[in-house]
């Protein structure tokens, strides 16, 4: 490679000499062999005949942005390199140009003029007479004020673009490009003049007649100039007699959304002055248009691109487009548009391209598109879709847009796009991957986006053939985590043979399934980056893949196994821990050139390796680890670990087969380190410390279980009150009054729920009315007890007794006699409780003993 030359002040490299920045004040010698120079952004007050030494090969220029007040250009300054091409003088805010400044200059084909505070002189004088191979000149923000070429133009055969923006050209009339007549502009700017100022009057425009007459553009730009509807309609009037392929209006002042309604929104006469002419493109965007009027654009049959994005566009009035019969190309982005019902878009037949995004769209039919045989690209996105109205299928659809909506997984997408290639859903609030397997079912899907959702269920079907043609998925910022987590869509990519890009970044990963990737046989490109992942699987990922994004993990200690073969690779900004176990990655990493951003590969731990790059480690002291230290380690880890499983499990058994006996053991216990509480009822506000209710058929029962453990009149060392029907109802009293007042004269009621219990009525009232009490005193003063299997449906058909077991506590009849004292112990404590009901209850679970069987008989 040759090293630039570096002579003062300038730099040569290639035979390209850069000067700029140097503060010059002449421009220094230049060898002959120079091809171009760059003097801008100087000191240099003048240029004349002798600044130049003879430079035959010299073909670029570039004397731009002068740092001084003026550049004065003398007669034949360019006279020693006449094979120039392109020359710039473009920043010189007052370039003083000698008549004869570009003489000779034969064959430059660029000349730049930009802010020069040139005015029309610089056309309409002699200074460009000798630029006979001019193609392009740049007169951009200068004081040019009127378009009156001189006659030396006409010879200028090449000469196709004329750049007059930013200028104060106000109007174009009668013969002012008489010199321009036959030409063949590829581009005429326009461009922010004052074309806007211009008279309205009828008798105006029949005096300035025809000043475009046989002058031909590929685009004419009158964008920016303040024209309102009528001027438009009087100024493309004037345009009769040229040919224009392509017409820019954008940027003015067109439209009833400008102003106070002093503009009017173009009509079925505003575009016929283009009748007779072949217009292919029109621009109007960035305008103030609020309605498309009938019959608008009528007189444009042969218009094939029409641009209306940014304008205020509310409404399409029926038969807009009318006429547009050849229109490919239609922008309707970035307006106000609220639906999309048929007949909007009547009349054309040919469209292929139709972007409607970034509008308030909330409702849209989709039959409205069906009639257009030769749609292939349908953009939405941007708007405030939720559903289809009527769904419709649309035949040529390739490129189907939707993203950044409002669509949830219910959107209906099968039987819209049966052939399109590329659908677009990002952005949205889809969250079944459902929306993705049936957008797979006819195979022909080849670009899929689905990121930024909320992608996190699954119902694990799949319809996807196997000779599907997706090579795109991206499925970035969703929750599939939570997908995998529950072992759901885990062959989601199995069937995916093409696929060649896969986006799955910040998707909350916190490790990736065996086998995820099978199948993916053509896999090039995978992104996992902002994730949780720990632990790369060796084998996890194909052996196609050419680009592999990790970065932005939780990679502590990354083995090198899983990513060897992986050409370009990104594993920055995750929490390296930089002690031996990472000494195979950082061998690995200094003989491997596959990871592009090792800068960013630092320690996240121990503290004093803390953004100490992974280059600068070094593996010594690592090879030389005490292999009989890790053996003693891994012997103590053993023992330890057998002696505690074995200590589990006979715990296990003999808590299980001597539970009873473990319960004695700390109740006494207790008892004598904290003194027993007893099981005294305390002072009684009540005659009775619990009223039991049970079927008489359950009576041996029910005498051998409670009343035997708790009744003090059974056994002296009980220490309950309790009321029962046997022994303690008032004879030849009412049964109801009876069972009244045993519930509101005892503190507690304890109902045996048996089979027996659900057959007997007065036992059921029993039971409705202690929880009526319940509700009206807001305590929990009614225990159930459930004996024996019953059934829960058994239960439910008793309304009181259903709405007791969905919402509160209830105690299980254990089945085994080492359980009656724990049972016995917390249902005096339940008697004895006193804790407030809430007024609204909630629902909670059932409180379940072990089931053991009891000596007594259970009905």
């Amino acid at each position: 490679m040759v090293e630039p030359i570096r002579m003062f002040p300038c730099t040569i490299d290639q035979h390209v000499a850069y000067c700029s920045f140097k503060s010059l004040t002449q421009i220094p010698d230049f060898p002959n062999d120079i091809i171009e120079i760059d003097l801008s952004v100087n000191n240099i007050t003048e240029i004349t005949e002798y600044s130049f030494p003879k430079l035959d090969s010299l073909t670029v220029l570039d004397i731009g942005d002068q740092q001084t007040k003026f550049l004065i250009v003398r007669q034949n300054a360019f006279r020693n390199i006449r094979n120039l091409q392109v020359l710039s003088l473009a920043g010189n805010v007052n370039l003083i140009l000698s008549p004869d400044a570009f003489v000779g200059l034969l064959n430059v084909r660029y000349l730049n003029l930009l802010y020069n505070n040139l005015n029309e002189s610089i056309l309409e004088g002699e200074y460009l007479r000798d630029l006979v191979s001019l193609e392009t000149l740049d007169l951009y923000g200068n004081h040019i004020q009127r378009l009156r070429p001189n006659s030396y133009f006409r010879r200028m055969t090449n000469f196709t673009i004329l750049n007059l923006k930013l200028n104060q050209i106000a109007q174009i009339c009668g013969d002012d490009l008489l010199h321009f007549r036959g030409k063949n502009f590829q581009l005429l700017s326009l461009d922010s003049n004052y074309v806007g100022k211009m008279e309205s009057t009828p008798t105006f425009w029949e005096e300035c007649g025809y000043p475009f007459q046989n002058v031909n553009f590929e685009i004419l730009n009158l964008a920016g100039n303040g024209l309102d509807e009528e001027l438009i309609r009087q100024f493309v009037s004037s345009l009769r007699g040229s040919y224009i392929q392509g017409l820019i209006l954008n940027h003015n002042s067109v439209g009833r959304s400008f102003g106070f309604n002093n503009s009017r929104d173009p009509s079925g006469e505003t575009f016929d002055g283009l009748s007779q002419i072949p217009i292919i493109a029109l621009d109007l965007s960035n305008c103030f248009i609020f309605s498309l009027e009938p019959y608008v654009f009528k007189s444009l049959h042969e218009l094939r691109v029409l641009q209306l994005s940014f304008n205020k566009i509310n409404q399409i009035q029926r038969r807009a487009f009318e006429g547009l019969n050849n229109l490919q190309v239609l922008n309707l982005s970035n307006n106000l548009l609220g639906e999309i019902i048929p007949n909007d878009f009547y009349g054309l037949q040919s469209i292929t391209t139709i972007d409607l995004s970034n509008n308030n769209i909330g409702g849209i039919i989709l039959t409205t598109f069906n009639k257009m045989p030769f749609l292939r690209e349908l953009n939405l996105r941007g708007n405030s879709i939720r559903k289809f109205e009527i769904v419709a299928t649309i035949p040529s659809l390739q490129y189907f847009l939707l993203g950044d909506n409002k669509l949830d997984s219910s959107v209906q997408l099968t039987d819209v796009a049966t052939d399109s290639i590329f659908v677009d859903l990002s952005e949205n609030r889809l969250s079944d991957l459902d929306v993705f397997f049936k957008m797979m079912a006819d195979g022909k899907k080849e670009f899929i986006l689905l990121r930024h959702n909320r992608l996190s269920y699954c119902k694990g079907s799949s319809n996807i053939p196997e000779n599907n043609s997706l090579i795109h998925l991206d499925l970035e910022d969703n929750i599939l985590e939570l997908v995998w987590q529950r072992g759901t869509c885990l062959h989601i990519f199995h069937k995916l043979g093409k696929l060649e890009k896969l986006r799955l970044n910040q998707n909350c990963l916190r490790s990736l399934p065996s086998d995820i990737f099978k199948g993916l046989i053509s896999l090039t490109h995978l992104n996992l980056s902002s994730n949780f992942i720990t632990y790369l699987p060796k084998g996890i990922f194909p052996e196609t893949l050419k680009t592999l994004d990790l970065s932005i993990n939780h990679l502590l200690s990354p083995s090198p196994d899983a990513v060897s073969f992986i050409r370009e690779l990104y594993l920055g900004r995750n929490n390296y821990i930089c002690d031996c176990s990472l000494k195979e990655f950082i061998l690995w990493l200094q003989n491997s050139n596959s990871t592009q951003d090792k800068q960013e590969l630092v320690c996240a731990f121990p503290e004093n390796f803390i953004n100490v790059p992974l280059t600068s480690l070094t593996t010594e002291g690592c090879e030389a680890e005490d292999v009989a230290f890790v053996m003693k380690v891994q012997l103590v880890l053993f023992v330890g670990t057998t002696v505690l499983i074995s200590l589990m499990l006979i715990g296990s058994v003999t808590f299980t087969r001597f539970r009873g006996t473990c319960f004695r053991i700390y109740k006494t216990a207790f008892n004598r380190l904290l003194g027993s509480p007893g099981s005294e009822p305390g002072q009684r506000d009540h005659q009775y410390d619990a009223y039991i209710c049970f079927s008489n058929e359950d009576f041996s029962f029910v005498e051998a279980a409670f009343l035997k453990q708790l009744d003090s009149q059974f056994s002296e060392k009980n220490t309950f009150r309790v009321c029962f029907e046997a022994r303690d109802f008032l004879p030849g009293e009412d049964h109801i009054s009876n069972i009244r007042n045993a519930i509101w004269a005892s503190k507690k009621t304890i109902c045996v729920v048996t089979r027996e219990f659900l057959k007997d009525g007065w036992c059921i009232e029993a039971f409705n009315m202690a929880q009526s009490r319940q509700y009206d005193e807001l305590k929990d003063v009614l225990i159930m007890i459930l004996v024996g299997r019953i059934p829960q449906y058994q239960l439910k058909k008793f309304s009181p007794i259903r709405t007791f077991v969905q919402t509160r506590h209830y105690l299980l009849w254990p089945e085994d006699l080492q359980d009656m004292e724990w049972f016995h112990h917390r249902l005096a404590c339940l008697i004895l409780k006193q804790k407030t009901s809430k007024s609204k209850e909630n629902v909670s679970e059932d409180v379940s003993l072990s089931a053991v069987k009891s000596d007594s008989a259970v009905p």
